[in-house]
Order: C-alpha cells, then structure tokens, then sequence
C-alpha cells in the first residue's frame, strides 16, 4: 500500500470513531462542532469533535526505515457530546447517552481499522482520555451563539502521515579496496587536496614539489595545464615533478593538479592551483643599425626557450632610466628559441643602454639582457 494513502489519514480516524461509535452504542454519530450538531434533526444523537491537533513529542524522530526521514506523528484530541431528543446535551438521557459512549471508547482502546488511510500506521492507535474541565469547554464552546455543553475529552495516537519524499537507498558496502565482489567500493579518504606548489614560478627543466593533504606516493601524474608529468619522488604530504626542457605547454599561467588513479582506472583529480611557466631568455644579439636624426633603429634578436609561439602574445620591452621606452608586440616562432624584435624608422631609439624584458602571456622572463644602442 502505497504510503501516499495517509495523507488523508486524519479524515480517516474520524470516520473510524463515528462508525465504530454508531455501530457500537446504535445511537445516531455526526462529527462537526457541537452547535451544528444542536441545530439538526431533533434525532438522539453523538457528536464527535477535533479540536485540536499536535505532534507527538515521543516519536518526532522515529523513522519508518533506518536513515531515512521521520514522518510526522500526530495526536489527534475529540471532544464527545450527547444529545436527546431536544437536542438537548444537560438532561439525564444525554448523561446516559454519553456514559455508553466512553465505555465504547474504552473498549475500543487499541483502534486499528482496516482502511487505506490507515493501515500502514505501523503502531496502533490508542484512545485515552483527557481532562474535559470547564476552562477547556469554555474555550472550544465560545461565542454569541453556542452554548456551554457537558462533554467528554479524548484523544487518539500516533496517527502516521508520511511525506511525498523518494527513499534515499544505496547498494550496501561489499568490498574495501580493489573489488572482490559486487557493490560499492570505499575510498580511504576524500581524494588529494593540493595546497601548495613550490615554487610557484619555475622555468623549464625545474624540480616542481606539489604538497597538502592525502598526497603521498599513491600519486603517479601531475598535470601543469595540458601537459601530463610523471612523479618523480613521493613522501607523506608531497610529490615532486620535473619540468621537461621541451615541454609541450607555452609560457604562462596554467593551474597545476595532481591526479590519483582509482580502481575503476579513472583519474581522482584534486583541486587546482595556480602556477607561472616563465620563458628562458639567455640572450639577446642587436644587429646592424641605422641612424634617423640623432636617433637609431635596427633590430635584436632574442634567444632562449619557450619564448613564445604564433599564437602567443608576446612583449618585448625597451626598458632605460626606471621606464619603458619602446613596447613592441612581436611574433614568435613554433620552436619558441628566437624572437625578432624590429625597432623601425617611426621608433628609433636614442642611443644609450637599454635593458630588453620579454613577457609571454603575461609571464616575464627572468634575465633582462642588456644592449648597447650605439653605433
């Protein structure tokens, strides 16, 4: 039976205690507020009223199935009022009336009715009684048009309604480790957390050491953007890489992770940091210049490695007496060993000493070769 069904559960117990009731004591049962039932056919008669409705504190965590979410249990409170004839509540045949239906609702006690709504309460529900003084009537019974009526106090628990939620099952835990069976397989740990790399800017051929938690020699590759690195040297919270002296990456900033390899034979990647691949730059060698004005122009030729390729941005800066003179935007070569920086007629430099700074991808080479500007 779909659990869906106790949703209309409250109704449900109300119409189990009229029809037990009226089966019980063969006296006419209506469920409604006391009034209504004074106003009706003049028909001896019981009235059942919900008055009040709470949560039951004994089971508010009390789930259906283990680790999933408990449903809610409620306690469902009645008032019973008998009429006679007149519709009359004070005379001594609606005493007697309501003495025959508490000793019914005594006897029924335990309540478990077979209805949709309700048979998927997996307790069963117990009438009890409660105290029915005159300051709990007086508040249910108020107003310019009721009147104050003897009446009994009950009330019915745990009446089960459970949410619309799906059930959050999983497979059980078979196997730990490499997999011997069916099942799920358990990670020891959360996967690698990467949270330093030294040093941060490196260059080509460099000892690269990543380190942070769950790093250790159960890591085989790093990666520095696209190009895949073997591990060089491992210990407890750190691995080493080296940087080739080819890499296939150009200069630049490239996130940095570190890759463990699982079971299933896919790659637990940890979470990236940031790090600069700086260009090589060992020379640079001015060729012939040509003089406009007091002025030269000519070209340098700059050598190293990972100078930038074509479709790199690369600057190569005149730098004299704390500033840049001259920013060209130049074009590197697939081999990335030797940039041409052209300084044209338009730009001719005085003569002087000027240092030369190259930035790839905004990553700035380290030497800054200087030339002499002269003739």
């Amino acid at each position: 039976m779909s659990l869906l069904s106790t949703h209309e559960a409250i109704g449900a117990v109300s119409e189990a205690l009229r029809s037990q009731l009226q089966l019980r004591t063969s006296i006419l049962t209506t469920v409604g507020r006391p009034e209504a039932a004074a106003n009706g056919d003049a028909v001896p008669r019981l009235n059942l009223f919900l008055y009040q409705i709470d949560f039951d504190p004994h089971l508010k965590n009390h789930s259906l199935d283990e680790g999933q979410p408990p449903p809610l249990w409620l306690v469902l409170r009645y008032l019973v009022t008998a009429y006679d004839g007149s519709l009359d509540s004070d005379t001594v045949d609606a005493h007697r009336m309501l003495a025959r239906a508490l000793a019914q609702l005594q006897a029924m006690n335990f309540l478990s009715p077979a209805v949709p709504a309700l048979i998927d309460n997996r307790e069963p529900l117990k009438i009890s009684f409660d105290n029915g003084d005159v300051e709990l009537l007086s508040k249910v019974m108020q107003g310019s048009e009721e009147k104050y009526r003897i009446s009994a106090a009950f009330q019915v628990r745990p009446v089960l309604i459970a949410p619309d939620v799906a059930p959050s099952y999983a497979p059980l835990v078979l196997t730990v480790g490499p997999p011997g069976a069916e099942g799920v397989i358990v990670l020891p740990s959360m996967g690698p957390s990467l949270k330093q790399v030294v040093p941060a800017r490196f260059e080509i051929g460099a000892t690269v050491e990543f380190s942070g938690d769950n790093i250790n020699g159960g890591i085989e590759t790093v990666y520095i953007g696209s190009m895949e690195l073997p591990v060089i040297a491992a210990r407890e919270g750190a691995v080493r890489a080296r940087v080739p002296t080819t890499p296939t990456i150009s200069a630049g900033f490239h996130t940095a992770v570190v890759a463990k390899q699982l079971v299933s034979g896919r790659q637990q990647l940890s979470n990236p940091q940031l790090v600069t691949l700086l260009p090589t730059l060992v020379s640079a060698v001015r060729g012939p210049l040509s003089l406009n004005g007091a002025n030269l122009f000519g070209n340098v030729t700059l050598n190293g490695e990972r100078l930038g390729g074509p479709d790199d941005n690369v600057v190569v800066a005149f730098y004299r007496d704390g500033q840049v003179v001259l920013n060209l935007e130049v074009t590197g070569s697939v081999a990335q060993t030797s940039l041409p920086a052209v300084v044209n007629n338009s730009n001719a430099l005085p003569p002087g000493i000027y240092y030369l700074i190259v930035r790839v991808n905004g990553a700035q080479a380290q030497l800054t070769p200087a030339v002499e500007w002269t003739l």
